[in-house]
């Protein structure tokens, strides 16, 4: 276990820790044991690793961003599709400014009545429940 060379808590509780390969792999080990990200804790996990000087603070950032990584999909080239605008909207050479302009309005309008109802609805039954 090399890992405690790159380990030093005599400079303070507040020392930043730099994750060694090995030492992640001891971590994604630990947190495969303890039934996954969401399952391990940081104690637990602590107490797998067994490393000195690693303290629990150490374990809950890595933590955090372990769980991060793992629920981010990466963006790779594959994925990205480029569309033109009229896959999109078929009509869209086709239609004006001031039509879409118009749709937008109305359908501003529509979303305001919608609010208005709801709110008059909440208004309502919060009355009623006085």
């Amino acid at each position: 276990m090399d890992s405690k060379k790159c380990l030093d808590a005599s400079a303070g509780n507040k020392e930043r820790l730099r994750w060694t390969q090995e030492l992640h792999d001891m971590f994604v080990e630990a947190v495969t044991k303890l039934g996954g990200p969401d399952r391990a804790t940081p104690k637990g996990i602590l107490k797998a690793m067994g490393v000195p000087g690693l303290t629990i603070y150490h374990i809950k950032s890595h933590l955090q961003k372990y769980r991060i990584s793992k629920f981010v999909p990466e963006t790779t080239s594959s994925n990205l599709q480029r569309k033109n605008i009229s896959e999109i909207l078929p009509n869209f050479g086709t239609t004006s400014a001031a039509q879409l302009n118009e749709a937008l309005h109305l359908m501003h309008i529509q979303v305001q009545r919608r609010l208005s109802d709801q709110l008059e609805v909440y208004t309502r039954s919060y009355r009623n429940y006085k």
